[in-house]
């Protein structure tokens, strides 16, 4: 009973992708036909070869990438620092400091949209990849910290000490003896910066604008007018957005789980 209800509940989270997926693959008379067809021999990779080689499609992919890897490096190398002192260092108001970075993370991005737009293009960064990095640091970083705050504390602090005596620098352990054994929550950290600067749409159409330099959630709007949405076009592009995070998921997914359940065993 438990299986089925698991398969059940799979099913129902896969058939919105699958169907997504069926209909970037049926041609167009098909797709507002009812009942649905599910002819298999007309499917056909069609809208594929358009979103790919006759659509700005490539270059948004590409500022993706761009702007997603810089910021995710960013932002889990600051906050791994950042999450190393907190947990061995000792002083006043350190308490305070962590339960800022938490609601600092908690705090809706929406209400901020606008004061960090304003500060970025005093900055001069407006319509730059730059600037938007800044803004996903801003709200990745907070998290980042205080995850990797809590998986710091659960390594052992002796081979620290092990390190200082045989005269390794705070610089020589962290970059040799903390960071190989935090490899599970720095993974952990890197998905969810990545993801998160991937799919998110607010900042990258306020930042960017409307220029060529658009993230892919921003340029899917490319298939949508005024009174017609390209469908087809816009399934066939969706089903090509998901395959780096699905990718990087089939990678890593063992490092994942480990750093998502580091520290809810007490040896």
């Amino acid at each position: 009973a438990a299986y089925s209800c698991c398969a059940l509940f799979a099913a129902f989270a896969l058939a919105p992708l699958l169907w997504m997926i069926f209909s970037s693959l049926k041609p167009y008379e098909e797709l507002y036909s009812f009942p649905p067809s599910f002819n298999l021999s007309t499917l056909g990779p069609h809208y594929y070869e358009k979103v790919l080689f006759s659509s700005p499609f490539p270059q948004f992919l590409a500022n993706s990438l761009i702007v997603s890897v810089v910021s995710t490096l960013v932002s889990v190398l600051f906050a791994a620092m950042a999450g190393w002192s907190l947990a061995r260092a000792r002083f006043r108001g350190q308490w305070l400091i962590l339960n800022a970075v938490l609601l600092a993370y908690l705090f809706p991005q929406a209400l901020i949209v606008l004061p960090l737009f304003t500060a970025i293009a005093k900055l001069g960064l407006a319509n730059s990849y730059l600037g938007l990095i800044l803004a996903y640091v801003t709200f990745t970083f907070p998290f980042s910290t205080w995850m990797l705050t809590a998986y710091f504390a659960k390594v052992p602090i002796e081979i620290e000490e092990a390190g200082r005596m045989d005269g390794a620098s705070n610089l020589t352990i962290f970059r040799k003896l903390v960071l190989p054994l935090a490899a599970p929550g720095i993974v952990t950290v890197a998905i969810f910066s990545f993801i998160n600067a991937w799919n998110e749409f607010l900042y990258g159409l306020v930042i960017l604008g409307g220029g060529e330099k658009r993230t892919l959630p921003v340029g899917l709007y490319n298939f949508v007018g005024g009174e017609f949405a390209q469908w087809g076009e816009m399934m066939a592009a969706t089903s090509l957005t998901m395959l780096p995070t699905l990718i990087l998921f089939l990678f890593i997914q063992r490092r994942l789980v480990g750093g998502l359940t580091a520290g809810a065993v007490k040896s």
